[in-house]
């Protein structure tokens, strides 16, 4: 009967030890993906200036989707938006990480 209860005792220490790793993973995720969507709104916001930028510099207030101003526009302005691009892609990726830490610690029993 001492064996199965040093045995049951060594399994729950093991259970509670990866569920506290499993937390752990969990909160760092959780920071990662913060960061992720700070430097997404930041990109987001360059955008948004390289735009405005762009018109103010050609004296143009309002830009007319699928117009030649537009196109020339988004050419000019291609570089920022590839910034945005990636950086949603990185908090795309932080968010699926998170989500599968989430199920992996909900799973751990």
């Amino acid at each position: 009967m001492g064996s199965h209860s040093t045995k049951d005792a060594t399994s729950s220490i093991a259970l509670t030890a990866r569920k506290i790793h499993l937390m752990v993973v969990v909160a760092n995720c959780a920071i990662e993906l913060d960061a992720y969507e700070a430097n997404a709104s930041t990109k987001r916001q360059v955008l948004r200036e390289a735009y405005a930028d762009w018109k103010e510099s050609r004296g143009i207030g309002r830009v007319e989707r699928d117009s030649d101003e537009w196109k020339a526009m988004i050419g000019d302005t291609d570089a920022a938006y590839q910034n945005l691009i990636y950086a949603k892609k990185n908090e795309a990726n932080a968010r699926r990480r998170l989500k599968t830490a989430v199920r992996n610690f909900r799973n751990c029993n």
